[in-house]
């Protein structure tokens, strides 16, 4: 596994640095082992774009286990460091390890934090621990609103500051970075390399212990491209189409994700809701979705049920541009569909679950839902799930 950007080598620097004056060192193993059954085989399901297999009409163990292991280097009382790496499928249906996490971290102990490195970004209220499937309700988070920024994390700097207000806290997130991937289109058999500059991250968290409310903005500077899509561009300027070209090109393209959130834990009921929407003036459409979810804690037993819903800000199954290339591109980014989830949570012990869940998914529109196939027309999917968590 190759490292090569510049926060993370700095951060393996330190840590060779400071290992002789170490004041603690701190690992934890955490994982899922998950089976999925999606009954519906013109489809596959995948818990998100960055994995080529997944249910078909079969069962799937790939979809969501995973393994991964953290590692808190204290170095003294105002710094640490942190890394993160985890092994699961991935878009070339092979099991590969990657370096998740890892930031220099500075804690005044009092109201502000600084981390430098690779860090996550703040979309959601599970983000940081994106991959820990012990710390979150479901086996997956709702697609519909998670899966429309295809990267959790990026190089650069985050400031983190928080307060009270009388009996409320608030906490203040900004960052700013860059990131490299590679995102495929499975509809069209095709990966993108996509670069992202200037990424500036602002999140802001206010509440109780009780109610919570969030809201994010990220906006960046994205390009993304492979050798198809550089000779389509450039087939549709030579043939005199260079306003269609300059439209959906992805090229530098200043590109924003708005969200916000709420979540409840009064008594024993448990309620959330989230909501996304990202602008980008591309092929990869405007997109906007939500979800709800209301769970009841019976102590180590927690069942709940969440609705799911994604919506394309313009229709693009029904592209009709002059380009039959460039109309079958806009149609493959069609993520419409609704999902009703039914589950429930049982907590073994303090470093065990097992969790199943129903999910019924309804794509919305010719080529639609995250589950692209080659089908024109869109077909319901029934999903089953079983998985253990672990933490150690």
């Amino acid at each position: 596994m190759k490292i090569q950007n510049l926060p993370t080598k700095l951060i393996l620097l330190s840590l060779l640095t400071f290992s002789a004056h170490s004041n603690e060192f701190d690992f934890q193993a955490f994982g899922t082992i998950g089976s999925v059954y999606n009954d519906n085989s013109n489809y596959i399901y995948r818990k998100d774009i960055f994995q080529k297999d997944g249910s078909s009409g079969d069962l799937s163990f790939e979809t969501d286990t995973i393994i991964g292991l953290q590692s808190t280097f204290t170095i003294n009382e105002n710094y640490s460091i942190l890394l993160q790496g985890i092994a699961k499928n991935d878009y070339d249906d092979k099991v590969r390890a990657k370096f998740d996490q890892g930031y220099l971290k500075f804690d005044s102990n009092e109201n502000f934090i600084l981390k430098l490195g690779r860090i996550r970004t703040p979309y959601y209220r599970n983000s940081e621990n994106l991959n820990i499937g012990y710390s979150t309700l479901m086996i997956r988070e709702s697609v519909e609103v998670y899966g429309q920024v295809p990267f959790s994390s990026y190089n650069g700097a985050q400031i983190i500051y928080s307060n009270l207000i009388d009996k409320y806290f608030y906490t203040i997130q900004a960052g700013y970075g860059k990131e490299e991937l590679t995102v495929p289109i499975h509809s069209l058999n095709q990966k993108v390399d996509v670069e992202i500059d200037n990424l500036y991250t602002l999140n802001l968290t206010f509440g109780t212990t009780a109610l919570q409310a969030r809201v994010t903005y990220l906006n960046a500077d994205i390009t993304a491209s492979n050798q198809d899509l550089n000779q389509l561009f450039k087939n549709l300027r030579i043939s005199g189409l260079s306003a269609l070209a300059d439209q959906y090109e992805y090229k530098d393209k200043r590109s924003e994700y708005l969200s916000f959130g709420l979540f409840l834990d009064y008594k024993n009921f448990l309620f959330s809701t989230e909501y996304g929407q990202r602008k980008i003036s591309s092929f990869f459409a405007d997109t906007h979705g939500y979800s709800i979810t209301l769970a009841y804690s019976f102590n180590k037993l927690i069942p709940f049920i969440t609705y799911a819903q994604s919506e394309m800000d313009e229709a693009t199954y029904d592209a009709n541009t002059a380009s039959d290339d460039l109309n079958t591109l806009l149609r493959a980014q069609n993520l419409a569909q609704t999902s009703k989830t039914v589950g429930i949570k049982y907590y073994i012990n303090n470093n065990l679950d097992i969790k199943f869940q129903y999910e019924y998914v309804t794509p919305k529109g010719d080529f639609g839902s995250y589950h692209l196939s080659s089908l024109e027309k869109p077909q319901n999917l029934n999903v089953f799930s079983f998985a253990m968590d672990f933490i150690f």
